[in-house]
């Protein structure tokens, strides 16, 4: 009987330690400003720091506010009349899975690379998606991405595949420190699951994606202000001429397109980054 009991408590630890090799987790909210909120059942719940947001739960802010979140390490930045939901955050010995859904607004994340781990973490939009490999970026629910360090591989909603879930909870071998990706890392090796036509978007890029799904080249953020500087002049160059009767009025007005984001045009620059 003594046997049977010990072969039965083995066995259960056995089943604890295999469900605990890969665990949901949840945020820790490091930073609010103004109104910020959790979805919780059929109720919003207002944060505050100390507060932990688990998997599957939806952040909103307000005008004017702010959230901050972290996990193990990485931080998740959350700026006014956005929402975004964590909807994986899961963490073994070898990898960090990590996966975010902007609604509304934007998030900047800030991933803090482990050694002997795999990171696996994207922000999606509902016509686009970033997969990061320890770097610095944003994704607007607009369609755009900005890569502040390290790079991004951006593509079309519709070319995403979901993560394979069947052995998701299976021990892996440690991973190869590969380090932060930049503009030149090969896509599938910041993404092995990113799709033909996908981007690299690296350090001072951006990238957006149109109404056909179609992914625009990376586009220089310095070369974008010199273009937008260069508009701005050309279009009161074309006031000018026009009190005093000179013809063509609006030449100024079409120069090359650069990524709209007038409505967000905060670059991001949140506290503390």
């Amino acid at each position: 009987m003594k046997r049977i009991i010990s072969k039965l408590f083995l066995a259960a630890l056995l089943v604890a330690i295999t469900c605990g090799s890969a665990f949901a987790a949840s945020a820790k909210v490091t930073y609010v400003k103004g109104k910020v909120e959790v979805s919780r059942g059929n109720d919003w719940v207002a944060l505050k720091v100390g507060d932990e947001v688990k998997e599957s739960e939806t952040v909103s802010t307000g005008f004017q506010s702010e959230v901050r979140l972290n996990y193990n390490g990485s931080v998740m930045a959350v700026p006014a009349l956005s929402r975004v939901t964590l909807e994986t955050l899961k963490s073994t010995s070898s990898k960090e899975t990590v996966s975010l859904k902007v609604d509304t607004g934007a998030v900047r994340s800030k991933v803090t690379h482990t050694s002997g781990k795999k990171i696996e973490y994207e922000a999606r939009t509902s016509v686009g998606v970033a997969s990061v490999r320890g770097t610095d970026f944003a994704v607007f629910s607009t369609g755009l991405a900005k890569v502040f360090s390290g790079a991004i591989v951006y593509f079309d909603i519709k070319k995403y595949v979901p993560p394979a879930t069947g052995d998701e909870d299976e021990e892996e071998e440690p991973a190869e420190d590969l380090g932060p990706a930049d503009a030149v890392t090969p896509a599938d090796e910041i993404d092995g699951n990113a799709p033909k036509g996908a981007k690299v978007v690296g350090a001072g890029q951006s990238s957006s994606i149109d109404q056909d799904g179609q992914t625009s080249d990376p586009f220089d953020e310095a070369k974008k202000r010199a273009v937008k500087a260069k508009n701005a002049v050309g279009s009161a160059a074309d006031k000018d001429g026009q009190a005093s009767g000179v013809a063509g009025a609006g030449a100024g007005s079409s120069g090359p397109a650069a990524p709209v984001d007038a409505d967000m045009d905060i670059s991001l620059k949140i506290k503390g980054f």
